[in-house]
């Protein structure tokens, strides 16, 4: 997030209000491991920093790190409910938040920090998740089944139209749940989830885009024959980077593998990793899947009932 003037100041004022340099730096280091205020100020470490110039230094250096949403969540942390035992109370709490809010962004209570508005903007790091560290996400990976024989057969327009609504249909589903596609190649992707029930909500979505892929077979494809996916659900640890496409990560692989060696088309497959946190509710629309040695998977289809 781009810090504006007003928001600056109101940071600086927040700290120099409320806090000494000490406290100053115990929170930066919160944010920025190891920070050293000296350094950055060029002070000599046998004189005070006056707290004006050492808050100033502060904010402008939690800009220059992309932080500035981690260290205003954590302000408002302290002023509602405190930090390390102790209460405190912060000036400017409410315009600070004001602010941000204004720049598209709200704060998530549950997460304790500022997240994109999705009604206004969606980016891949939910404007929240910094670069280089590592976080628990749910992953959905999706492929066409049979997508290079379907471009040889049909001409390129009604291809790029029909993926084109599979997309739709992905998005739709994905964005209801606060997912985010990381990679799209035409005939497949790889959707993100980090917030609230993210291992519900990759679930939930991967049923919603086969039922609506069902509905769409029937009622609009173009394709002589119904357009057949395989979908998959993992999660775990993984590294963030901004470029989506330097992420190198033993979860995703795995996510990669569920779907192309271990689902059958027009499916679902769920790891153990993912099932294990489920709502009850949504297990038991779960079958148990053969995966050989490497793990238990569960799956899910449409089935007509008898």
């Amino acid at each position: 997030m781009r810090i504006n003037v007003r928001l600056r100041d109101l940071l600086v004022q927040a700290l120099v209000e409320s806090m000494t340099v000490d406290k100053m730096v115990m929170l930066a280091q919160r944010v920025i491991p190891y920070y050293n205020l000296y350094e950055r100020t060029g002070f000599p470490v046998n004189m005070s920093i006056p707290n004006r110039d050492a808050a100033r230094q502060i904010i402008d250096d939690i800009h220059d790190n992309r932080l500035v949403l981690q260290f205003a969540g954590l302000l408002v942390i302290m002023h509602t409910e405190g930090l390390a035992g102790r209460r405190y109370v912060l000036p400017h709490v409410r315009e600070i938040m004001a602010e941000i809010h204004g720049a598209g962004f709200v704060f998530d209570w549950e997460f304790q920090t500022f997240v994109e508005d999705s009604r206004i903007r969606r980016t891949r790091n939910w404007g929240a998740l910094v670069e280089g560290q590592e976080y628990v996400f749910s992953f959905l990976s999706l492929d066409i089944v049979g997508s290079t024989a379907l471009v040889r057969e049909y001409p390129e327009e009604t291809i790029k139209a029909t993926y084109g609504d599979l997309r739709g249909i992905v998005q739709r589903s994905i964005e209801r749940r606060e997912g985010r596609l990381w990679s799209w190649e035409g005939d497949g992707g790889l959707v993100a989830f980090y917030f609230g029930k993210k291992f519900n909500a990759a679930t939930l979505s991967a049923v919603d885009i086969l039922h609506d892929l069902f509905l769409y077979n029937r009622l609009e494809c173009r394709l002589k024959i119904p357009l057949s996916v395989r979908l998959a659900v993992h999660g775990g640890p993984c590294e963030f980077r901004h470029n989506t496409e330097d992420i190198v990560s033993d979860t995703i692989n795995r996510t990669l593998e569920i779907e192309s060696e271990h689902t059958m088309p027009d499916s679902i497959a769920v790891s153990n990793v993912v099932y294990l946190a489920l709502e009850p509710l949504l297990q038991e629309m779960l079958y148990p899947l053969s995966a050989g040695d490497r793990s238990i998977l569960h799956g899910y289809e449409l089935r007509w009932e008898e």
